[in-house]
């Protein structure tokens, strides 16, 4: 009842207080969308992190099109666990649309529960909160991704990846079991560690609008990049990516998408804040994230977005998928997400604040206050 309290709250205080405003006047006949920009000051409550506080924003250019909008979104949250977290997510497209440059900023200082590397509720470690293993480590994490576009759909580009990790320190629980967890899932990541990575990628996108696509379209990203200690980082790994989404309008702007994505990491020592993971707010919503890891995961979510009135939608989605170990897979239990949620359109480039409620097939549920959509 508690928990309910407070996500109600914070519901409405969040949905009420959206500032966002469309420079529509400047605007010509030329521009689809006209220059936006949108403050949300935002509350969450969720296992990981008890009740945290911050802002979700984003400035979007104006755009002749609907499906190439160049524009700066982020956030900062603060939680009463003493996180931070900060995040910065540029996409511009120059040189007449032909080149897109995307990536991603993030800076944390996060406090975390460590579960050991497996699939298996009954084999994960410091389940109990009495006893819950927990560390706190600051990271730095940088993106830098240019495609060239070889015509409206079809793109490729490198990749680039910078990552630092410091452990900042840890609790009684995890400090005394620490050597036995090494020992048992490996060394990597416990010590401060570097990662540069570089890689390339490959996507085909006809999503009439990246941000809500309303027209039926697909989208397919693949990518593929390693870290090396040739290049300075301190573990050799490799990973792979592959993300395909559809969407599907079905009758009334109503909206079927769907969405199958793969994600593995090879090597022999891996940090494991890097290993895959399922669960979080764009992935099986309703898993709490990085509780289940290992070195690859699979997914498949289904959502159906229903115009309700004005700026308002509502969806309903599930999803299932797990982690396992490509190398010797098995999956005793598939975690199952699912749930409902409210979307409120901030801008005319189809942003909208998301708030939803989902729940799992281990009895427990979650709330997550988010702007974009999860896929």
């Amino acid at each position: 009842m508690k928990n309910r309290l407070i996500y109600l709250i914070l519901f409405l205080l969040t949905t009420l207080s959206v500032f966002a405003k469309e420079n529509t006047d400047s605007v010509s006949s030329h521009y689809a969308v006209p220059r936006s920009w949108f403050l949300v000051p935002a509350g969450f409550y969720q296992e990981e992190t008890s009740l945290g506080l911050g802002i979700n924003g984003g400035f979007y250019l104006k755009s002749k099109s609907l499906d190439k909008i160049s524009s700066i979104s982020g956030s900062a949250f603060y939680t009463l666990l003493n996180q931070v977290k900060i995040n910065l997510n540029p996409r511009f497209y120059l040189a007449d649309d032909r080149v897109y440059l995307t990536g991603r900023v993030q800076l944390r200082h996060y406090v975390e529960h460590y579960y050991g590397i497996s699939n298996d509720i009954n084999a994960l470690v410091g389940v109990d909160e009495n006893n819950a293993n927990i560390y706190t480590s600051q990271i730095f994490d940088i993106d830098v991704e240019p495609f060239y576009n070889f015509n409206n759909d079809i793109s490729a580009g490198v990749f680039l990846s910078l990552r630092g990790e410091r452990m900042a320190k840890y609790n009684d629980a995890l400090a005394a079991n620490l050597e036995g967890y090494k020992q048992r899932y490996g060394s990597a990541g416990w010590d401060d560690y570097f990662m540069l990575g570089i890689g390339a990628q490959f996507m085909y996108d006809t999503r009439d609008n990246a941000f809500y696509p309303q027209k039926f379209s697909n989208f397919l990203k693949f990518s593929a990049k390693t870290y090396n200690k040739a290049l300075g980082s301190s573990f050799n790994m490799t990973s792979l990516n592959l993300d395909y989404r559809q969407y599907v309008p079905t009758w009334l702007g109503q909206v079927f998408a769907w969405q199958v994505k793969f994600e593995t990491a090879l090597g022999n020592e891996m940090p494991f804040q890097m290993l895959p993971t399922v669960g979080g707010s764009d992935n099986i919503r309703g898993i709490r994230e990085r509780k289940y890891i290992d070195n690859s995961m699979f997914e498949v979510q289904m959502e159906y977005r229903i115009p309700i009135w004005w700026r308002l939608k509502a969806v309903v989605f599930c999803s299932v998928g797990d982690v396992f170990d490509i190398y010797n897979p098995s999956i005793v239990k598939p975690k199952i997400g699912y749930g409902a949620g409210i979307r409120c359109r901030i801008n005319g480039a189809r942003v909208n604040l998301r708030v939803d409620f989902a729940g799992n097939n281990y009895g427990e549920f979650k709330f997550y206050i988010t702007a974009t959509e999860a896929f």
